[in-house]
């Protein structure tokens, strides 16, 4: 469509006011987000372990740096990661300050280390190492994990006394929030929770829960507080298992918004700057925030929405909005207003941003059909929540050094063995004989390929004995039109059945096509006359379970006044025989 093309190149720049204004709009998407990960860390811990002004100097130096390694072909922004907010707070609180950046420092190195392993090897592995059924539940974790924070900052906790003022700072800022990502429009639905934060804020000034104390000692010029390696502490690898395993759900989110962002745009960004270079620049990135002080980086979905409603993909606009990120860390009293947001209104915008990032886990199972049916499945993701929510944590001593695998981190690692390890599900073996009967088709001729219908049909006559038996193929386009859909493992149930019913339909036609047919006499509206009509109650359909219980509205559609009966047969699951 004509709209699509007015994206720019991503080299190409745009007019200075056009680059002004729309980099403005890339920083408050950013902004929210980035600035929610410091504050929501340090109430985790109870003490402060990042700050803001680090916070948006690391999210700026760290998309500038993103640029160079992709050779300025992508224009992704990355900022600070929700999915560390819990495992950093939990580093800190085992090692300090020195085991959550060194922490980090290695998540990015991890980056660094799958980004060779990808230039080299390729990337179909990630995909086995890290399949949906591992990577949703860890999102969901990751979400409800730190669903008690955002009660506890509403007021509402069992331990705490209610405060009215709060309660209702907390619900203006979640209906605020929730309004906006429901009825907004345009930019504002792609920025709900800054939206939230300052009608919240605005609200905590009217009811005198703002203290500016701080706003007036700030300066207003002022240098973030860095916290440097070997100068502020010595690296600490006591809390490394605590944090690293995430690199692995953010890997998958980086993905995911490159896939995203590529479809925007019209260019595969996998391919080209390539999933090395995209995953190279995010590692340094990250290990540059870990250096300095700051978060681990992601990639910002917020900001691939404005690519996408702007229809500017251009990285000089990424840029700019980069630098005056790291501009916005030098205002002292910018980010000491910043400091004076209440805990209800941070409360108010959690409760929504947590169980976002919860439905987000349950959205890639769905999105991506995990079939639940399976056992291997249920045991995977199961074990993980459990793991992962109930607190479960494994010590490993030797010596003086003490290793501690918990919560999330535990979970990841515990998912990825399972799904590995654990065999896949028993298969049926007329399904067995049907793929071997297909692949020896195949390797025969590609040009003659049999009806896999016929052989599944000719083998499980085998099996159960009856033989001589005439089939018919029915060779038409249509059908083999409908049998692709429903093959396609991203047909959803309903569109299943429904394809499933007109199937059944042109079978019936066809199966009927040499049926006898009883004279009667009927009366038309002009006159008495010999007609012809099927003796329905002749006729009866046997579903052979389960595949074939799905055709029976289909073929009752057509003869309604049939018969319906079932085949007493079932499967010896020693020795899959049928039995009668």
């Amino acid at each position: 469509m004509e709209e699509t093309k007015v994206l720019l190149e991503v080299s190409e720049k745009p007019t200075i006011g056009k680059w002004i204004i729309l980099a403005i709009q890339h920083v408050f998407a950013m902004f929210g987000a980035t600035i929610l990960v410091p504050i929501l860390v340090n109430s985790s811990a109870g003490t402060e372990v990042l700050t803001i002004p680090v916070a948006l100097a690391t999210s700026g130096i760290g998309t500038l740096i993103y640029i160079l390694c992709t050779k300025g072909r992508s224009p992704v922004y990355l900022g600070s990661s929700f999915a560390f907010i819990a495992p950093l707070a939990a580093a800190y609180l085992k090692g300090g300050i020195s085991g959550a950046m060194t922490g980090i420092m290695v998540v990015g190195l991890i980056y660094v280390i799958f980004a060779t392993l990808i230039h080299f090897i390729g990337k179909d592995w990630i995909h086995k190492l890290l399949p949906h059924v591992v990577i949703g539940p860890m999102i969901m974790i990751i979400g409800l994990g730190l669903a008690p924070n955002a009660i506890s900052q509403i007021g509402l906790g069992t331990d705490t006394q209610i405060e009215w003022k709060g309660i209702i700072v907390a619900l203006i800022t979640f209906l605020t929030t929730a309004i906006v990502m429901v009825r907004g429009k345009g930019f504002l639905k792609i920025v709900p929770f800054l939206i939230g934060i300052v009608v919240g804020y605005i609200a905590s000034i009217c009811l005198g829960l703002v203290d500016f104390t701080p706003v007036a000692e700030a300066a207003f010029f002022s240098m973030p507080n860095f916290i440097l390696p070997f100068v502020n502490y010595i690296p600490s690898f006591s809390a490394i298992l605590t944090i690293a395993p995430i690199a692995l759900v953010t890997m998958a989110e980086h993905i995911g918004d490159h896939t995203a962002l590529s479809s925007i745009i019209g260019k595969d960004l996998l391919r080209n700057p390539g999933l090395d270079r995209t995953l190279l620049g995010d590692g340094i990135a990250t290990f540059v925030a870990g250096m300095l002080g700051g978060p681990a980086n992601t990639t910002y979905g917020e900001n691939t929405s404005v690519v996408g409603m702007t229809k500017v993909a251009s990285v000089w606009v990424i840029g700019l909005a980069a630098i005056i990120a790291i501009c916005l860390a030098f205002l002292g009293k910018f980010t000491a207003i910043i400091s004076t947001i209440p805990n209800p209104v941070l409360g108010g915008v959690s409760l929504l941003l947590y169980g976002f990032i919860s439905v987000n886990g349950l959205k890639v199972l769905i999105e991506n059909h995990i079939d639940f049916g399976k056992s291997k499945n249920i045991v995977v993701a199961s074990t993980m929540l459990v793991l992962g929510l109930g607190g479960a944590a494994i010590s490993i001593v030797s010596g003086d050094l003490s290793v501690t695998i918990s919560g999330m981190s535990l979970a990841a690692i515990v998912g990825i063995l399972l799904n590995l390890l654990l065999p896949d599900e028993k298969e049926n073996k007329l399904e067995k004989v049907e793929e071997e009967n297909n692949d020896t088709k195949e390797e025969k001729s590609e040009d003659k390929m049999e009806n896999t219908e016929v052989i599944a049909e000719t083998t499980a006559k085998e099996q159960i004995g009856v033989k001589n038996m005439n089939i018919n193929v029915l060779d038409n386009p249509i059908i083999e039109h409908k049998l692709s859909i429903i093959r396609n493992k991203k047909t959803g149930t309903k569109e299943f059945r429904e394809i499933i019913t007109e199937i059944a339909i042109f079978l019936c036609y066809e199966a009927m096509k040499d049926a006898k047919l009883k004279e009667v006499e009927i009366e038309t509206p002009l006159c008495k006359t010999k007609a012809k009509v099927l003796e329905e109650n002749n006729y009866a359909f046997v579903p052979i379970l389960r595949a074939g219980t799905g055709m029976l509205d289909g073929l009752l559609q057509v003869i309604p006044n049939a018969k319906i009966g079932h085949i007493g047969l079932y499967r010896n699951e020693e020795t899959l025989e049928p039995v009668k």
